[in-house]
């Protein structure tokens, strides 16, 4: 390992050490406030997702029935073994890994709250339900939007610690332009979810702390003229300050034919400090452009050309600063995946060393920003089979191997 390398894991490392002294006691509290209510473990299991490289000797840990063995600074990760699903903490310093709890269904996305005691989950299947995961319970619950019609969800994000923000519509079908959806919200207890501000819109990704959120509205731009039966999308990127009053603020819009399948602000992505928003534009063919813009005015920053075997993945660094994402560079090998950093302060970015033939399916920072973690598959697997790595973000030193896991999120 690198000189880089080795000082991020050192810092890691303790960092690591106090964050495990505050989890047991905001763990130990959890657990007394659940006494007396059974709280369902799962048995304890072999690692799944196959044999692990040397420096992944991944090994199970007991689970007890609280989970207070969940160690400070765990990555939360899904894995598969046969047909089932299931959540497990894995520890980076020293490898370790705990399963956690069966999922009954395929997870396509997870998303911690601001406070990282939930996880928000949403399943590959069609419906109108996202799950909560309570991490010091390890119970999992689910959060039904049936009520207001909703019968797809198409994105989820959080305006607070117990307060949910999706997006969805009445329809089954997925499309590439969803131009029926809309905002909904839900406070995780008592989970009665409503109409939020009657707006329309997609993709919501919001920043509790800084009081912003950023969705996307796509509508029927009317017909093309000397072409039958194609019609215009028109598709906007929009802000909102989460305050009372405020109205949204278009930042960016574009009108293009509805054949096409072209996106030009899919999966926006906002900073923690609401200064930055990253967005993905894709067209018919594997193209894919990251695009990172000032949330004030929609000017963008940054571009940077690649294509994919896989879908767009972005993450923010916790202090705002960086943002991460994946792809094959648009000159050069095509089997060389690459793991960008973008540094929104020097300008610069960088990435890491070629990854062979792969497709990333989650991406997640350390707590601490020094490291990254990312999950890999071969293309053509599906997303829960993927490896698990961590990295020094835009460094060149050798990632670590963790075993199995995919759509990876780092817990404190």
């Amino acid at each position: 390992m690198s000189s880089t390398g080795k000082t991020a894991k050192r810092r890691w490392t303790a960092t690591r050490a106090v964050a495990a002294a505050i989890a047991v006691v905001a763990l130990a509290i959890a657990a007394g406030v659940a006494a007396g209510a059974p709280v369902a473990a799962a048995p304890a299991a072999p690692v799944a997702g196959g044999a692990a490289s040397p420096q992944a000797a991944v090994t199970a840990a007991p689970v007890a029935a609280s989970h207070l063995g969940l160690a400070a600074g765990s990555i939360i990760v899904v894995r598969r073994a046969g047909t089932q699903d299931s959540l497990w903490s894995v520890s980076p310093v020293p490898t370790s890994a705990l399963k956690l709890i069966d999922l009954p269904f395929r997870p396509a996305r997870m998303l911690a709250s601001p406070d990282n005691t939930k996880i928000a989950i949403l399943p590959a299947a069609v419906g109108g339900k996202v799950y909560i995961f309570y991490v010091a319970l390890a119970k999992l619950a689910p959060l039904s939007f049936t009520s207001q019609g909703v019968k797809r969800i198409d994105g989820m994000t959080w305006l607070s610690a117990t307060r949910l923000l999706v997006s969805g519509s009445g329809s089954v079908k997925r499309t590439a332009y969803p131009l029926a959806d809309r905002l909904y919200a839900v406070t995780t207890t008592p989970g009665k979810p409503a109409a939020f501000r009657r707006l329309k819109g997609t993709e919501p990704s919001a920043a509790p702390g800084a009081k912003l959120l950023v969705y996307v509205r796509l509508r029927d731009g009317g017909p093309v003229t000397g072409n039958p039966g194609a019609r215009f999308v028109v598709e906007s990127l929009i802000r909102l300050k989460l305050v009372a009053g405020s109205t949204p603020h278009v930042i960016g819009q574009v009108r293009y034919v509805d054949s096409y399948d072209i996106r030009r602000f899919r999966d926006p992505g906002v900073s923690p400090d609401a200064k930055y928003v990253v967005t993905s534009t894709t067209g018919s063919d594997i193209s894919v452009s990251y695009m990172v813009r000032k949330t004030s005015t929609g000017t963008a920053v940054h571009k940077q050309n690649t294509t994919l075997a896989g879908r767009d993945e972005t993450a923010w660094s916790h202090a705002g600063d960086k943002v991460a994402f994946w792809g094959v560079p648009p000159i050069g090998s095509m089997t060389n995946t690459y793991l960008y950093a973008y540094d929104t302060g020097a300008k610069k970015l960088k990435h890491g060393k070629p990854i062979a033939n792969v497709a990333v399916t989650g991406i997640a920072w350390a707590p601490d920003d020094s490291l990254i973690a990312y999950a890999l598959h071969s293309p053509g697997q599906a997303d829960d089979r993927a490896h698990l790595w961590t990295a020094v973000p835009g460094a060149s030193s050798t990632p670590t191997d963790l075993g199995a896991g995919s759509l990876p999120v780092w817990l404190p």
